[in-house]
This record gives C-alpha cells, sequence and structure tokens, in this order.
C-alpha cells in the first residue's frame, strides 16, 4: 500500500470513489474461513435450562418433522401456539432436532422455548415468508424466546458473491481511510432478491422477554422490536455470518423502557442500534434505555444511535460493555457512534466504562441533514437493501428539513487500543446555516493507534458531507490523529490521551468552528 496519496490519487477517488456494492450475480452459498468468529464464548451466556412440563405443547404433536430441510413445518409449528393460545397461553416446545420452517407467529403469553441442541431452521428457498420474517409477532403481550436452543435463519444462503475470494485476516503497513473502506465492502455479501428478511421481528408490543438463546445466521436485520414498550434481553447470543450485508445484532425503533444485559454480538452491521424513522412506522419518541455488560464484534459499529431516526431519541445508558475485532481485517468502523441525520433530537446519552479493541474509531458524534424521509417510503428505503428495485415517495421535504439535534452527550471512561482514526465530532453547515453538536463531554479517555505507518494525504478542505450517508470513514484521512471537531458548542474535555502512529504527519487535535 502506497504511503502517500499522490494527487492522482485523490482525483480518482473523487470521481471514482463510490461505494462498492455487487448488485449482479446468482445466490453464492459458499461459507469462506471466518465468516463467523473465532471466539465465541457459548457457556459464558447460555446456561442449561430445564424443558418444562406443564402447560407445555411440543411442535412435533402438532406434526413437526425434525432433520429434514424439504420440510416446511410453519403449519404445525403454528398450529401448535394456536392451540397454546386457546389454553390461555403457556410454552410452545422445539425438542428433538433442527425444525425446517418458514414464518412462525407468537401469540400473547407464550413462550417459544428451544431446547438445548434443538433449533428452528429458515427454509431455503426464501419464498412465501410473512411479514417478512421467521419468527414474528405483532400486538402482543407476556412473550418470551428462551430455552438455550438455536434460531437459524440460513443467511449466508441469500447473498451474491462477494469482490474477494477470501476474508482479509492481516492488517496492512500503512493506515489509510480510503483503502480500509474499500477493503472492508470487498468481503460483505450483497443481497439477492431471494432474500426474504429478519431473523425475529415484534412489532406493538408489551412485556417482551428474550434470554438463553442463540440467533444465528440472519439473512437480515437479527432481532428487531418496533413501537413495543418493556423489554429484557438478557443471556442472548448473537452470531452472524459477519460479511451478510445488513445484519445488525439488535435493533430498537420506537421502543422504550428496555434492558440489554449480559449479551454476545457478533455480526456484520452495527451490533446494538437505536433508529427511529418514519419510514419504519415511527410516530413517537423512544427513551429509557439501559445496555451493560455486553461483548459485541462488528464490522460496522458497536453502538450505534440512527442513522435511520426522523424521532427523538433520549435517556441512553451504555455501561461495562467491551467492543471489538478478534481476527479480521479492517476492524469494527466505530466503537460509539451518536448520529442524527434525518431531522431527529437525540439527547442525554451517557455511556461509561468501555474497552475497546481494533475499533478503528472509537468515537463518531455527527449531526447532518441527510433528510432521508423526503425521499423514501417503507418500500422503497429497504429495497436496496434486499436487492430489489422498488420506486418510493417520501414526505414533504420540509418535514424534517434542518430539524435535527444532538446534545447532552457524556462518555467517560474509554480504553481504546489498535485505533486508525480519530474521535470525530461533527455539526454541519449547509446554505449558510450552521448546526452544531452540543454540550458534549469527554472524560478519562485514553487511546492507542495501531502500530503502523500513516498514508500522507493532505487535503485543502475537508468537505461537510451534509447529505450523504453518515459514517466516520466518509471522512476519509483527516489531519488529526486525537480528536478533530468541526461546528460543535461547548465541548468539555478532561483527562483525554492518545500515543499516536510511529510518526504521524497529522496534528493532535483540530477545532474548526468550536465555540
Amino acid at each position: 500500500m502506497k504511503k502517500r496519496r499522490t494527487p492522482i490519487d485523490k482525483l480518482h477517488t473523487l470521481l471514482f470513489g463510490k461505494d462498492l456494492r455487487i448488485t449482479e450475480g446468482e445466490r453464492f452459498e459458499e461459507e469462506y474461513e471466518l465468516d463467523y468468529t473465532s471466539y465465541l464464548p457459548l457457556e459464558s451466556y447460555i446456561h442449561p435450562q430445564r424443558t418444562p412440563e406443564e402447560n407445555a405443547f411440543y411442535i412435533k404433536d402438532f406434526g413437526a418433522i425434525p432433520n429434514n430441510k424439504e420440510i416446511d413445518n410453519a403449519k404445525a409449528i403454528n398450529a401448535c401456539i394456536d392451540e397454546c393460545a386457546k389454553n390461555g397461553g403457556g410454552y410452545v416446545v422445539v425438542s428433538g432436532g433442527d425444525f425446517t420452517t418458514k414464518t412462525v407467529e407468537l401469540k400473547s403469553n407464550i413462550t417459544l422455548f428451544v431446547e438445548s441442541g434443538s433449533s428452528l431452521v429458515a427454509e431455503g428457498s426464501g419464498e412465501s415468508y410473512a411479514h417478512p420474517t421467521l419468527i414474528y409477532a405483532k400486538n402482543c403481550e407476556n412473550i418470551c424466546i428462551t430455552g438455550g436452543g438455536t434460531i437459524n435463519g440460513n443467511g449466508h444462503l441469500f447473498g451474491r458473491k462477494p469482490l474477494l475470494d477470501a476474508n482479509v485476516t492481516e492488517a496492512p503497513d500503512v493506515i489509510d481511510v480510503i483503502e480500509m473502506r474499500r477493503t472492508s465492502r470487498a468481503q460483505l455479501r450483497f443481497a439477492h432478491p431471494s432474500k426474504y428478511g429478519r431473523l425475529v421481528l415484534i412489532e406493538d408490543s408489551e412485556n417482551i422477554k428474550i434470554e438463553n438463546i442463540i440467533l444465528y445466521d440472519s439473512a437480515y436485520w437479527t432481532l428487531k422490536l418496533t413501537r413495543c414498550d418493556g423489554v429484557s434481553i438478557k443471556n442472548l447470543v448473537i452470531n452472524d455470518n459477519r460479511h451478510v450485508a445488513n445484519t445488525d445484532g439488535i435493533d430498537m425503533l420506537q421502543t422504550s423502557n428496555v434492558e440489554i444485559k449480559h449479551c454476545f454480538i457478533s455480526c456484520a452491521d452495527d451490533g446494538i442500534c437505536l433508529k427511529n424513522a418514519v419510514w419504519e412506522h415511527c410516530d413517537g419518541e423512544m427513551k429509557n434505555i439501559h445496555i451493560s455488560d455486553c461483548e459485541v464484534i462488528t464490522r460496522a459499529n458497536a453502538f450505534k444511535i440512527g442513522t435511520e431516526t426522523t424521532h427523538g431519541i433520549s435517556d441512553i445508558t451504555v455501561e461495562n460493555c467491551k467492543f471489538y475485532m478478534t481476527d479480521l481485517y479492517p476492524g469494527t468502523v466505530s466503537g460509539i457512534a451518536v448520529e442524527s441525520a434525518d431531522g431527529a433530537e437525540v439527547s442525554n446519552i451517557n455511556i461509561k466504562n468501555i474497552e475497546m479493541n481494533r475499533c478503528c474509531c472509537p468515537i463518531f458524534i455527527r449531526l447532518c441533514n441527510r433528510n432521508r424521509a423526503a425521499e423514501v417510503d417503507e418500500n422503497s428505503a429497504s429495497a436496496i437493501e434486499f436487492g430489489k428495485k422498488v420506486k418510493g415517495k417520501g414526505v414533504d421535504k420540509k418535514t424534517y428539513d434542518m430539524k435535527g439535534e444532538v446534545h447532552d452527550i457524556v462518555i467517560e471512561n474509554i480504553s481504546a487500543k489498535d485505533v486508525e482514526i480519530p474521535v470525530i465530532l461533527a455539526g454541519f453547515k449547509q446554505k449558510g446555516k450552521i448546526k452544531r453538536v452540543k454540550n458534549i463531554t469527554l472524560k478519562n479517555i485514553s487511546l492507542e493507534y495501531r502500530n503502523a505507518i500513516e498514508v500522507i494525504d493532505k487535503r485543502l478542505f475537508i468537505p461537510e458531507y451534509t447529505k450523504v450517508y453518515p459514517e466516520c470513514t466518509r471522512f476519509r484521512n483527516l489531519p488529526a490523529y486525537a480528536i478533530w471537531a468541526r461546528h460543535a458548542e461547548n465541548v468539555k474535555i478532561e483527562n483525554f490521551t492518545c500515543k499516536p502512529a510511529p510518526d504521524t504527519w497529522r496534528k493532535e487535535k483540530i477545532f474548526i468552528d468550536v465555540i
């Protein structure tokens, strides 16, 4: 890799630097070495659990047949759920093997109990899934998913061949954000149109428990909860193929009063992500979310607020977690990403006691004005992620334009090693108007760069990138190594240290329009 980006390199990036997205080709079902994490501490998260006997309904008693990929057991499983519901609720037990199925729909007062050693497995054609998802619940209360077994999404079956023939495991000798981004996307399996959807989708429900269960190889967002209230997620393992595009770990949308505790997540896209977008049928605020004692391995952002945010997100606490990458290059894009791109007010965020290793950018706080709600509806927003072409129309462009805010963020006690991108705090300037991220406190922050040479990429100016997808790598090779801040107000920094890469050419800190 080059040690200096020449004017020709910069021109090539400017003219041809669009993100790679493979949109042609048949389904590619081969799995590469290290598609799944080599570090998987199941014994720390999944424990033996006694199979229930009272109020228990076994799917095999309703005709479900295990260990046969050619059989769709959805009818039998849903019949078992219906009978359990008619009897006032209880346990729907998956026991005695691996049961291939399409969409399974839960009902109120039901616990889906997947016994250790058994599983529900997504049927491989991708056709005729409802909603679309494998496990679905809507307008329910008092539902639980547990048992110590596995829900397998077969996600690796529904992508196109990545550009590279093998996963990248060795870091280059030169730190170059542009090449880093290209290398990451060259390993992704972008969606084939046969992709059926999510692994678990719960909507408009309350009093939800998900604990002591393995969610494996999702095809899209692994666990999505929309417009829910009262959620407990504990002792959960998510083990996805880390190159199936758009496989987030946990996604919360307009969902409040949530505890996520002691979970292990390994996925391709954002690990734990809070969103609140009108095109996802969100129409109100979300708040009171507590995340603790989690390990997250991801190719994207470990903890993220945004990007799909038109309504408010507030009162969020994240603490005592580990964010890292073990065995692939590049590592995690951002350890902590707090963003508002589409008009939301994001506020009162407290993050503390976080260990990071190989998170390229430890902290990314971003306010911009993509205003995606003016361009998409529910169908068009997700179409491209499923390899399809669907046109859609959004809301009036003035509805959320320039409405976003990011303020009152406290991040403290952060230790990050093998860093490659500085902390970024960025508002924006558009049409003569400036909007700043405000009231940001960074306290007790310790960063240490990866031991590599940094590409020399001196730029005359850094674009605002106001209307594009916000991500730390979008800013490319910045001229600061510790902190780069622009359009910010009331930034407090206490006890911040950063060990740079050897012979760095960059300044330690750069503050532009920070008041």
